[in-house]
């Protein structure tokens, strides 16, 4: 009976009672993708080649515009904690393509270390989704004090 009482009566937690160090991964998190966006724009090339046979030159300049601008928008407005988890929502099929479509055709070992990576990302963005931007965001000092 106690137990219950407690759980009903618990003070509501947010994101902004998370620890500092959340913040500055997920800071890093933001401008890691930021930065990869800017050089999968550089480095297009590579995905015309990965998609040459199965797609049409159009659509694979549409998808390397559309990639690239999910990544370095998104990536901005997770550094700054700003619509983090909607940011976070769009870079999932992004990561989650290159999981499963791009990183396997280099083979699934240790030396794949992009692979690897885009593992560790897809990991932050499903546990920042799950624990919020944390407390230097825009979303907590702007949004959450509208309320």
């Amino acid at each position: 009976m106690n137990v219950a009482h407690e759980l009903n009566h618990a003070a509501p937690r947010n994101s902004a009672s998370n620890p500092v160090w959340m913040d500055g991964l997920r800071i890093l998190l933001g401008l890691f993708l930021f930065i990869k966006g800017i050089l999968f724009l550089e480095h297009s090339s590579d995905l015309f080649y990965v998609f040459s046979q199965s797609q049409d030159f159009i659509g694979m300049h549409k998808a390397s515009v559309f990639t690239s601008a999910v990544h370095i928008i998104g990536g901005l407005m997770i550094a700054f904690g700003f619509l983090t988890r909607l940011a976070l929502l769009l870079q999932i099929p992004v990561v989650l393509g290159a999981l499963l479509i791009v990183n396997p055709q280099q083979g699934i070992n240790l030396s794949n270390t992009e692979l690897w990576l885009s593992g560790a990302v897809m990991a932050l963005l499903l546990f920042f989704m799950i624990v919020g931007p944390g407390r230097y965001s825009v979303d907590n000092k702007v949004l959450r004090h509208q309320k």
